[in-house]
């Protein structure tokens, strides 16, 4: 992953090793030779997401810093009635009330609101999160007349991640006045299960062509939540050379642990693929995902986020994923190529209008007629402008924040081995 920072370039990596998918079907004749001819059962477990992402953030601000963020977090609420980051930010002098007010406030960076706001510090973002989603599927298939074939699913899901990153910002050719640094930390591990229904079918009208469509319903997690933070300040009260008056303030949040349900959107897939002859196969798959429809609801103490579905319904939009794939038979040997296109989960007019990622892919096989394996190789590139908080202060004149520039480049080499029976 590369990070772009006010012209900052940074880069980190991770590589890492998993089981992404195992599965066993058996099939049954019904003795029939119309109608329903087979039925088949099937479980499978599929890791459906990885949720790992390393990245280093660096670089020197010259409009804006986290504390501004906090100051403006805190505005409305007196000293007495902060609570959160606004309040470990208080309690750091990294903000305080502008003079004259009770509510409003101001941070270290414009010395409380006295003076024209200084930056130029070094700001520096670690990010480590790590985790997963999983899915173990029950399914029932059926066959008519080898021309129409039938699925239902049941999935029950899994999902553990962890969110994490260090926040520093360092000022060390000394233009604000009392600042040093600050050490900001975010964690939170989130543990959820879930389920959801798919139904499909594939129509084979002639013997070389199958068009197929599917739906899965949306997924319903419950999630468990524990979450921590901590910041610490180092403040010189203007004598760098006299450390004796140094301010080192530390301050913990005890953890905290929330439930919620999360509902992911739908999934409407439609596929076709022709079999050229004994020696080649192309297919098309296209997917459709309504992002928009996705909601947080049932809250432990009642909250029904209804604002955070308001910002999901006016970020997020439509999605048309496609995969195009091709290939070709040699013998035993398959040869095989393909391309996918994500389109961005985010509205037109919003920052990451235009994270859509794009892939390619190529893979090698050998059939028997009681054993295969396969080998294949995914590259994949994709976008993202990261807000390191909230643009809230794009509003504000005397602050603003400019989007990281994150460019990742994937690597996927999958292995699979096939055993019938």
């Amino acid at each position: 992953m590369n990070a772009n920072y006010n012209g900052f370039d940074s880069n980190d990596s991770y590589s890492g090793l998993n089981l992404g998918q195992i599965g066993v079907v058996s099939s049954f004749g019904t003795g029939k030779n119309s109608g329903l001819s087979n039925l088949s059962i099937a479980y499978t477990f599929n890791r459906t997401n990885n949720y790992v992402r390393n990245s280093v953030i660096d670089g020197i601000s010259d409009n804006g810093s986290m504390a501004d963020f906090w100051a403006l977090q805190a505005g409305g609420y007196r000293t007495g009635e902060l609570d959160g980051s606004s309040w470990m930010a208080y309690e750091a002098y990294l903000i305080d009330t502008l003079s004259g007010y009770l509510d409003e406030y101001a941070s270290i960076f414009s010395y409380y609101g006295d003076g024209e706001p200084t930056y130029g510090q070094q700001v520096k973002r670690t990010i480590d999160n790590a985790g997963y989603s999983n899915e173990h599927t029950v399914a029932l298939g059926a066959n008519l007349n080898d021309k129409i074939y039938l699925g239902l699913g049941f999935g029950i899901t899994n999902i553990s991640y962890s969110g994490h990153y260090v926040h520093r910002e360092i000022d060390e050719a000394e233009r604000v006045f009392d600042f040093v640094n600050f050490t900001y930390t975010d964690h939170f591990d989130a543990l959820g299960s879930g389920w959801n229904f798919k139904v499909g079918a594939i129509v084979r009208p002639v013997e070389s062509l199958r068009l197929g469509i599917s739906f899965t319903t949306p997924t319903i997690y419950t999630v468990d939540e524990v979450f921590y933070n901590s910041l610490t300040a180092k403040l010189d009260n203007d004598t760098p050379n006299n450390p004796g008056d140094d301010a080192n303030p530390q301050i913990n949040q005890d953890d905290l642990s929330y439930r919620y349900r999360i509902t992911t959107p739908f999934h409407i897939n439609a596929g076709i693929a022709y079999q050229v002859g004994n020696f080649g196969l192309i297919s098309a798959d296209y997917e459709f995902i309504n992002y928009a429809s996705a909601r947080l609801s049932n809250g432990a103490d009642g909250y029904n986020f209804q604002a955070e579905n308001d910002d999901l319904k006016a970020e997020m939009g439509n999605v048309g994923n496609l995969r195009l794939g091709a290939e070709l038979r040699l013998g035993g040997i398959y040869l095989r190529g393909g391309y996918s296109y994500f389109g961005s989960p985010f509205q037109e007019g919003t920052l990451n209008e235009d994270s859509d990622s794009n892939g390619f892919s190529t893979g090698i096989g050998y059939r028997q007629n009681k054993f295969f394996v396969d080998m294949s190789m995914v590259w994949m590139n994709s976008y993202e402008a990261y807000m390191m908080y909230p643009d809230d202060m794009r509003s504000t004149p005397l602050y603003s924040t400019d989007p990281v520039h994150l460019n990742t480049k994937d690597k996927y080499l999958a292995l699979t081995v096939g055993l019938k029976f």
